[in-house]
């Protein structure tokens, strides 16, 4: 069974990535593992956060057509517990030892708060197996429709592809893989391109709809830009401190979302 841990620090961010991690739990049949990072009088989640986990799908939120819906017969586990007190290396210890699938963390697109927790998220994907999903604030889609990796093709990773694919075929969505060529590097030819996409991918993903793009611009704020607004990507996927993250993060996930990116983030441990 799939574990997905949500980080809850009681922000409005937080709540927000609780609501989308249920419904996410939904689509690919995964349990809810909350950890508390703020301590209180009892080890019970907070209000707000039992009524997100408790309240209906809204539909306006979902895509119309033919996608997967989620699976309402479906009810994920749910449990939680108090880290309050844990360090970065405790619970990144937790995080292995419970095989969580994919970690879920709300955050926010401009500061409107203090940090209500000090736990350093970046020290926790830097040394656990799975994926991190960031949620922004006001970020209220439920679903997945187009997952877009952003990779230089010549490095593009099996076990990612692998990860994106089976979470495209549960929500139903298409994954594009972006060929942005990593700094220092040429661009790739198109024919080759499409020779290595078709050699290399397509023969291993055993999903139809995986598709590529071969985009040239040098300017990676422009062509994320190119992949959100234009090919209308509502997830980007990339890999912990190569190539695309650190252009767009910086060495280290800060406070707050890059203001180029509005929608939601997945990056991959190195």
């Amino acid at each position: 069974m799939r574990t997905i841990l949500v980080f809850n620090d009681d922000s409005p961010e937080a709540i927000n990535a609780a609501e989308f991690a249920l419904h996410i739990a939904k689509k690919v049949k995964a349990d809810i593992f909350t950890l508390n990072l703020v301590k209180r009088e009892t080890y019970k989640v907070s209000e707000k956060l039992i009524a997100a986990y408790a309240q209906p799908i809204d539909s306006s939120l979902e895509p119309q057509g033919g996608l997967v819906e989620a699976d309402e017969d479906f009810k994920p586990a749910k449990w939680e517990i108090d880290a309050s007190q844990y360090s970065e290396k405790e619970i990144s210890e937790l995080v292995i030892r419970k095989n969580v699938w994919l970690m879920v963390k709300g955050i926010e697109t401009q500061v409107t708060h203090e940090l209500l927790c000090q736990v350093d998220i970046q020290a926790i994907l830097n040394h656990v197996g799975c994926p991190l999903l960031l949620i922004p604030d006001n970020y209220k889609k439920r679903n997945f429709e187009n997952i877009a990796y952003a990779v230089d093709m010549r490095y593009c990773r099996r076990t990612v592809l692998k990860f994106l694919t089976e979470l495209a075929k549960d929500c139903g969505a298409s994954l594009v893989l972006e060929h942005l060529s990593a700094k220092g590097l040429p661009p790739l030819d198109d024919k080759y391109a499409m020779s290595l996409f078709d050699n290399e991918i397509t023969n291993k993903t055993y999903y139809n709809n995986v598709y590529f793009n071969n985009i040239k611009e040098r300017n990676l704020n422009v062509a994320i830009g190119v992949i959100i607004n234009d090919l209308q990507a509502d997830l980007l996927a990339v890999v912990n401190h190569r190539f695309h993250f650190e252009e767009l993060f910086g060495r280290a996930i800060k406070t707050c979302m890059p203001e180029n990116i509005p929608i939601p983030v997945i990056v991959f441990p190195l």
